[in-house]
């Protein structure tokens, strides 16, 4: 009997892969499959999970999603939780600024229509960049301290997909639109990558170092889950 489907899925077929693994990121539904994994059996996996795919994909869709952004002023950009208005100013070349409750970016007159905008995004970026990088720097050696541990560096990245990673050099990296995101969040990414610094996995022994860093880290790991496809600028 076939069976109608509200959703199109990819598969992704790999010689390493063993197992059979659904995955829906994005609205998008993904089947990793071992590379000689037949038609019919990818088919009725995907079959079998159909209910659960689609919740999942509801669920997805009705997460908050990032505004559209036009980067003209009064548009509203969030920093550690709160929110600033941007504020277009004429002149010399300047660094982006938060002064108050604005963000200010100062470029030239001369830049104008996509080209404008494009500046003002690029000013944004170096902004969120390199503040998100001193926020996640002192963060991280705060609850490294507590546990005794010290990571070896700490960078910030443009990932798509996740929120951190420590490496098995006891590198940190995290990505850079966290910071957008309340202060308690940043914490319970940063005391998750500390952790890794102690058990290398996501054990009950590594869940149990989390919660003594940060006891309510369930509530930030929810509002991430809820709130991360707005991190945007």
């Amino acid at each position: 009997m076939t069976i109608a489907r509200k959703f199109d899925f990819e598969v992704k077929r790999s010689t390493r892969r063993r197992t059979l693994c659904l995955q829906i990121r994005d609205g998008q539904v993904q089947v990793m499959v071992p590379a000689r994994t037949s038609q019919r059996q990818i088919a009725d996996l995907v079959d079998k999970h159909g209910p659960w795919i689609e919740k999942k994909l509801r669920e997805q869709a009705a997460r908050p999603k990032a505004p559209p952004r036009s980067y003209e002023d009064g548009e509203v950009y969030c920093y550690l939780g709160q929110e600033h208005l941007l504020k277009i100013v004429e002149g010399p070349p300047w660094p982006a600024e938060f002064a108050g409750n604005e963000l200010v970016v100062t470029i030239p007159k001369r830049y104008q229509g996509a080209d404008r905008q494009a500046k003002i995004k690029q000013r944004l970026h170096e902004l969120y960049h390199q503040t998100a990088l001193e926020e996640f720097q002192a963060r991280t050696t705060a609850y490294a301290q507590r546990l005794g541990v010290s990571p070896s560096g700490v960078r910030v990245k443009a990932y798509k997909r996740r929120w951190g990673s420590c490496s098995s050099r006891g590198e940190h990296s995290y990505n850079w639109r966290l910071v957008m995101a309340p202060g308690a969040v940043l914490d319970y990414v940063v005391a998750h990558e500390v952790a890794h610094l102690v058990e290398h996995n996501h054990s009950p022994a590594f869940w149990r170092i989390v919660e003594g860093l940060m006891p309510n880290y369930r509530e930030q790991q929810a509002w991430l889950k809820l709130n991360g496809g707005t991190l945007s600028i």
